[in-house]
């Protein structure tokens, strides 16, 4: 029986095949080279095993909200889970 997680994996992993079909021949080799370089590198460094996996309690840090207040990321905890995002930028 598949579970919803699953199913989710499953269709996550089905969207993603269809845009890359449809965005790779879209995309220059020399860009493609470089994404494949760089994600190369990256798993290189062995920075997957040294990430967090799920379940992994997160060590306490503080940083900017949006109206830049720092915000302790314990004091959120206490009042119940929490959500952290990084806005990258506009593209």
């Amino acid at each position: 029986m598949t579970t919803p997680a699953n199913w989710l994996n499953g269709e996550l992993q089905t969207q993603i095949r269809e845009f890359q079909q449809q965005m790779l021949p879209k995309i220059p080799k020399e860009i493609l080279d470089l994404f494949e370089k760089t994600t190369t590198d990256l798993i290189k460094t062995g920075i997957a095993e040294r990430a967090l996996h799920e379940g992994a309690k997160a060590p306490d840090f503080t940083l900017p909200n949006a109206r830049g207040q720092q915000v302790k990321f314990a004091d959120l905890l206490a009042k119940g889970p929490a959500v952290v995002t990084f806005y990258r930028g506009g593209w």
